[in-house]
């Protein structure tokens, strides 16, 4: 993925939308880990849905509390990939570029919403550091429509989304305040400021080693992105 700088955007349990399948333990043991039955890789993850970045989707959202949560895909080192069984903590961290950035909430309408996700799928299907990768959300489009025409539908927590409806919005604070391009979209007035202060700096780091002190078992989900329609040549 292209550098962060000048860039101007599983208990894994079920939860909102599509989550991950979940085994919970109430202690955590001194090196945190989960066991994951799939092999966790970041091949086309800025192209596809992926198990890491929905897995620190729902690490960012868990800590946040919020409906929704957004990475981008610039954020995960493309070498990554771990093997199927034990998975510590230190493994996971290791997936990421900027581990240590900070949360920031935004409040985003349902319309709002829609445009990032079409910011994200801009390239689709070749691969983009801003696409985006998400929890909270069902999300179904058209690989064969138009840029900017290709989500068919949205899902939060079982409901349609509602372009008029605010949401609380999760993500990097980077993205949050607009970088790849997602400046076009939210603004810093959309940041929700008292939520943000609640979170007192909790980092992406902070959020994953919190998530998997619960959420003890990586299982294959379902999909989070349905993709429908002819996948035009990424050439």
């Amino acid at each position: 993925m292209t550098p962060r700088r000048g860039l101007a955007f599983v208990a894994l349990c079920w939860a909102v939308g599509a989550g991950f399948l979940c085994g919970t333990a109430p202690v955590a043991s001194a090196q945190e880990s989960v066991k994951s039955e799939i092999e966790l890789s970041a091949k086309d993850i800025g192209a596809k849905e992926n198990a890491i970045g929905n897995l620190i989707a729902d690490s960012i959202r868990s800590e946040a509390k919020t409906d929704i949560a957004l990475i981008a895909a610039s954020y995960f080192t493309e070498d990554a990939k771990i093997a199927k069984g034990a998975v510590s903590l230190k493994d996971l961290l290791k997936t990421l570029e900027y581990k240590d950035d900070s949360i920031t909430v935004l409040k985003l309408t349902g319309n709002q919403i829609l445009k990032g996700l079409e910011h994200g799928l801009y390239l689709f299907p070749k691969s983009n550091s801003g696409f985006l990768h998400f929890s909270g959300m069902v999300v179904t489009i058209d690989a064969s429509a138009e840029k900017e025409k290709r989500v068919l539908s949205v899902k939060i927590d079982g409901n349609a989304l509602d372009k008029s409806q605010t949401y609380k919005v999760s993500m990097p604070t980077p993205l949050a305040n607009g970088a790849l391009g997602y400046f076009s979209i939210w603004k810093k007035d959309d940041i929700d400021k008292e939520e943000t202060k609640r979170l007192d700096d909790k980092t992406l780091a902070t959020a994953i080693k919190s998530y998997i002190k619960e959420h003890k078992t990586l299982s294959k989900s379902d999909e989070r992105l349905i993709v429908k329609g002819k996948i035009a040549d990424a050439k």
